[in-house]
């Protein structure tokens, strides 16, 4: 027999758990189920002896005998056994059908919808109304907030205690997949994930391309672990943020540190010429053994934010003080020599030359003023490590402290996804877009089909200056080399040297040599000879459009072909999105096309459906998270995630 019960309708039961589907044993030995459409035959009483209430419960149940009996038949099927249609309480109203659990059904659609809204760091509530706006109601979305919650309760619970398990298996099967791909773990005595490091191809030839100097700055609160989030960091040739690596660590210690500088050097396979960090005497101790041929360099915002605390209300309020010293520690153009006098002069000055902190500040000076690294390349990040607060600033709008490792993994490749686009948006600027040219000058011209578009704005306000706001105090040449000296607007005097024959130049202000960009002052001698074009020699590919960028390093074959790749099935995914909703966007107003169009997508629908009969709800859902992140329930589990913060 098979019983179909009204939806009001149930069997008494005194105890808390609730009655499953019972099997009763038929006449003919066929076995006979009991199929319950809902649970309202009578009311569990609150407080009852081992029911303990823990919340305030409503019952629908109220013991309707309204009951369809089906009787199997053999192969005739089923025949209709017994029918009571009475039901002793009125129909569902048709505002309330919608609430009625036959008609919500989480399926595959709202499914796939609640994980791409997760993979984009939006909530489920906001993820509900968001779904009610493209189906046009509350009432068409087919399931409830509740059911939204309970989807992202158990995608939790798929994740549970195995997280950190299936991060190392996702990044295996990246690796697999990309030989490219690199990434290194660590574990300690009770196998508990303590160190992580991974960079993807693009990473690794973005380093190759830009990696000339290093940022690096650890934040925190982006797991619910509590593991340091340590992105490395430079900017690309449009000044902007790119990231080559990321790490995970538990403690900030040497040992930690040393092992993660390791890990970048070993698979970018060359030490940057300089590397920014944090005052932090670990990450200090770290980089002096494996950034052996770096020059190592604190951020002079850290350092100077502290002079406010360490002089005291009275002095950090004395203006003359805080300007004199500002411009003496912030100056690109005073030499070592200069810039120890006048530290010791402005130290006598105001007696502070048994300052501790100021006295420990002039013994670091070799790791933070700008005298002792105006010789060396810098790229955009000068003094401070402004692009890693940048970086993780950015970093931030994607991560919260209670995510899971995975789906932290999961908020870095979105991030990186945002910066990439980026990226490539900026590319695509560069090479369609042409600048206002400011000067009849042939220089600017030149500049402007050679540079991304965010570089030439600064040349071209060198240029500007060159023409505006310099003047030439003494000439001097001989055989083609001449020597310029040349005040600018800020009544600092440089001097230029030039050598026609070897067409080279060079500037005491050290701009090219810090930047990597033509100052003003080489401008002005430039013009001056009427040169047309920017000597070779100044022209810094790292700087230069898409197609101009000259690697610092050969990149492999591997690492090109598998940047490319990595993304195929993905375009393919989001294509087809796009395809499904130009196509309502076209049919959405007519409503002959958009029935036609519907029951092309239901037939469609059928058939795919009619591909995976056999397989339960249960397993497509499990199928469908264990896509979403990207590897399934480990069946041993060799890396615990660490104690939970």
């Amino acid at each position: 027999m098979k019983y179909i019960v009204c939806s009001r309708a149930g069997f008494k039961n005194n105890a808390c758990p609730p009655v499953s589907d019972t099997n009763v044993a038929g006449s003919e030995g066929c076995p006979t189920n009991r199929k319950r459409v809902s649970n309202r035959t009578d009311t569990n009483v609150a407080g009852s002896e081992g029911c303990p209430s823990n919340r305030k419960r409503v019952s629908n149940r109220i013991g309707c005998k309204a009951m369809l009996t089906l009787k199997y038949s053999g192969f005739k099927g089923y025949s209709v056994f017994a029918f009571e249609q009475r039901h002793n309480h009125s129909m569902c109203s048709e505002l309330s059908k919608q609430f009625l659990k036959v008609n919500r059904n989480l399926d595959l659609g709202h499914q796939k919808f609640v994980l791409n809204c997760f993979r984009a760091n939006i909530g489920t509530m906001k993820s509900y109304r968001l779904y009610k706006e493209i189906v046009g109601g509350y009432s068409n979305i087919g399931a409830t907030s509740v059911d939204f919650k309970n989807f992202k309760r158990d995608l939790m619970a798929y994740i549970a205690g195995v997280d950190a398990q299936i991060v190392i298996d996702k990044l295996f099967r990246k690796q697999e997949v990309s030989s490219a791909f690199f990434f290194d773990y660590d574990v300690n005595d009770s196998d508990q994930l303590t160190r992580l490091f991974w960079a993807d191809p693009i990473c690794r030839k973005n380093y190759a391309l830009f990696g000339d100097v290093v940022s690096f700055d650890a934040t925190y609160g982006t797991n619910r672990y509590n593991m340091v989030f340590g992105p490395f960091t430079e900017v690309d040739n449009h000044r902007k943020c790119v990231t080559f690596g990321a790490g995970l660590l538990l403690k900030e210690d040497v040992e930690s540190y040393v092992w993660l500088f390791t890990c970048f050097i070993n698979v970018m396979g060359r030490q940057p010429t300089c590397i920014i960090t944090y005052q932090d005497p670990a990450m200090r101790i770290a980089i002096e053994k494996v950034f052996t041929s770096s020059k190592h360099r604190y951020c002079m915002w850290h350092i100077m934010s502290k002079v406010t605390q360490k002089v005291g209300p009275v002095l950090s309020k004395n203006e003359t003080f805080m300007s004199s010293l500002n411009s003496i520690v912030w100056s690109h153009y005073l030499e070592p020599s200069q810039f120890e006098e006048k530290w010791i002069s402005l130290m006598n000055e105001y007696e502070l030359t048994k300052h501790d902190w100021f006295v420990h500040m002039f013994e670091l000076r070799y790791w933070w003023i700008p005298s002792y690294f105006r010789d060396l390349f810098m790229a955009g990040l000068l003094r401070t490590t402004s692009r890693s607060e940048s970086e993780n600033s950015f970093f931030r709008e994607f991560t919260n402290p209670h995510f899971s490792l995975i789906e932290f993994l999961m908020q870095f490749e979105s991030a990186m996804d945002a910066q990439r686009h980026a990226q490539d948006k900026l590319n695509s600027g560069s090479e369609s877009y042409l600048p206002v040219l400011k000067t009849p000058l042939s220089m600017e011209k030149a500049a402007s089909d050679v540079f991304t578009l965010a570089v030439f704005y600064d040349i071209q306000s060198e240029l500007c200056s060159a023409c505006f706001s310099c003047r030439v105090l003494h000439v001097h040449g001989v055989d083609g080399d001449f020597e310029y000296e040349i005040s600018d607007d800020r009544n600092l005097v440089f001097r230029v040297d030039l050598s026609m024959p070897n067409m080279k130049a060079v500037c005491s202000c050290k701009y090219y040599e810090r930047i990597g960009m033509v100052c003003r002052h080489i401008f002005f001698v430039l013009k001056d000879l009427k040169l047309e074009r920017i000597l070779n020699h100044l022209v810094n590919s790292r700087w230069c459009k898409k197609g101009l960028v000259k690697p610092l390093t050969e990149i492999s074959d591997s690492v090109l072909e598998q940047t490319s790749l990595l993304e195929d099935n993905k375009m393919s995914v989001n294509t087809l999105w796009s395809d499904i909703y130009a196509c309502m966007a076209l049919v959405e107003n007519n409503p002959d096309y958009l029935k036609q169009f519907s029951g092309l997508i239901k037939q469609q629908k059928q058939i795919l459906l009619s591909l995976h009969e056999g397989v339960g709800q249960c397993s497509t859902k499990n199928s469908l998270i264990e896509s979403f992140y990207g590897s399934g329930v480990p069946s041993e589990v060799t890396v615990h995630p660490p104690q939970q913060a």
